[in-house]
């Protein structure tokens, strides 16, 4: 029974930490937030943040790989039809998930976050995973890559931002066809404005 209690009262301080990491994320980088800062948020004492991290920085990857692991699960345990691109499919099934969480992605999906984090993330989702033109080698893709996922990410970012006004659908629609088609046969209506 004692053991229970220990483990009910880890689990939490380290979701206390947590939440006051997203808290301190969406206002600062987190090259700018201290042990200090987390504690104060969290209410806890430093020695506390000590037992579980070794800096904010751990504590930042602890949630990092938490969130992709919950993603993971996430979309394998949403259906996918035959009808839609896969891709199209699994980027709604993730923003799905982020829209649930969407402190928490304002914070890892922002500037004050790592830009490795968000590329795992959208490579995560396959967004990019079904080239059009299979002919293409190995460097060309990962020049493809390194131009449409910081845009990917972008459009999330801005998602957020404006209160997600678009459903999770017409966004998944809107970076997929931009990935694929580019601007050029954009319909005017893609985002139902």
């Amino acid at each position: 029974m004692k053991e229970k209690k220990i483990d009910q009262r880890v689990r939490l301080t380290q979701s206390l930490l947590k939440n006051a990491l997203v808290k301190l994320m969406q206002e600062q980088h987190i090259s700018k937030i201290s042990v200090r800062a987390l504690c104060d948020a969290a209410g806890i004492n430093r020695s506390t943040f000590y037992l579980h991290y070794t800096d904010p920085y751990d504590l930042l990857a602890q949630v990092e790989e938490e969130v992709l692991e919950n993603v993971k699960r996430y979309l394998n345990v949403k259906s996918i039809s035959n009808t839609k691109p896969m891709s199209t499919q699994v980027l709604k099934n993730l923003l799905e998930y982020v829209k649930e969480n969407v402190d928490l992605f304002k914070a890892l999906l922002s500037e004050n976050c790592d830009f490795a984090f968000q590329k795992d993330l959208m490579e995560l989702a396959q967004v990019i995973s079904s080239q059009p033109d299979q002919s293409l080698d190995p460097n060309t893709i990962e020049y493809v890559k390194a131009f449409c996922l910081p845009g990917a990410i972008n459009v999330l970012q801005k998602w957020l931002q404006d209160g997600m006004k678009e459903s999770t659908e017409q966004i998944s629609e809107f970076i997929v066809h931009v990935i694929y088609y580019g601007i050029s046969n954009l319909n005017r209506d893609i985002l139902g404005n």
